[in-house]
């Protein structure tokens, strides 16, 4: 049964200064514990074939922050010069109809051959959003959008960029994964007939996912690939 000698107007308020406090990082509440989602879906505008306009989520809505997602996506032509990162916010499959948070142009070294482009999305409980944009070249363009609902200081801004920067991992560099897909191959080596064929598929099935980038799909393969071939992983 819900409590009924709090005043609800006094609770939202708590829940608020707590929420608030929390952004500051205040030394306060230091052993305070919270977790936020993200309240709407954060991606950029694509083209996909042929039709423009189109939403490519790189955070969904509802997702707990702090995070960070990456998705590749290639340019639309081989002499294609620069790129335009339109970021928005919405759960509209068309651009038009969600928000437009940012937008920048990254430039490109003509190769003559299609460019692979990830896009890394990093959003922390401050609102503060880091949007790096990763060439073949090796070469990373970054810009930080601040939707804080407080004035940030540039301590703070640091900070949270620092704590980001933590996320900042590909899946299939964590040394979870690499020990598991050595595990895989050394059971496919190991195997014949029927069994090596059942592990191949295991193997592709991971593959796959680390491909992704998407680390709730990673670690959904590898518990149930650990589950039917009795792998364990410290």
């Amino acid at each position: 049964l819900p409590y009924q000698s709090y005043d609800p107007s006094t609770i939202v308020a708590l829940g608020a200064a707590i929420q608030a406090a929390c952004r500051l990082r205040s030394e306060d509440i230091e052993e305070v514990i919270l977790t936020d989602i993200c309240p709407y879906s954060l991606g950029v505008e694509v083209n996909r074939q042929g039709v423009s306009g189109i939403f490519s989520p790189i955070i969904e809505r509802n997702t707990t922050v702090p995070v960070s997602r990456v998705e590749t996506y290639s340019t639309m032509h081989p002499e294609q010069d620069s790129i335009t990162v339109n970021v928005y916010q919405g759960e509209n499959h068309k651009v038009k109809n969600n928000i437009l948070v940012e937008s920048f142009d990254v430039p490109l070294k003509k190769t003559g051959a299609y460019q692979s482009i990830d896009i890394r999305f990093s959003y922390d409980i401050n609102g503060l959003l880091e949007v790096d944009v990763l060439l073949e070249d090796g070469s990373v363009k970054s810009r930080v959008i601040n939707h804080s609902p407080v004035t940030l200081s540039a301590q703070q801004i640091e900070e949270s960029r620092t704590r980001l920067s933590a996320l900042k991992i590909y899946p299939r560099d964590m040394l979870i994964n690499r020990t598991f897909k050595a595990k895989l191959e050394e059971l496919w080596a190991r195997a014949l007939g029927d069994e090596r064929e059942e592990i191949g598929r295991v193997i592709t099935d991971f593959d796959a996912a680390l491909q992704s980038n998407d680390m709730a799909r990673v670690d959904e393969v590898r518990r149930r690939a650990s589950d039917y071939l009795a792998i364990e992983i410290p």
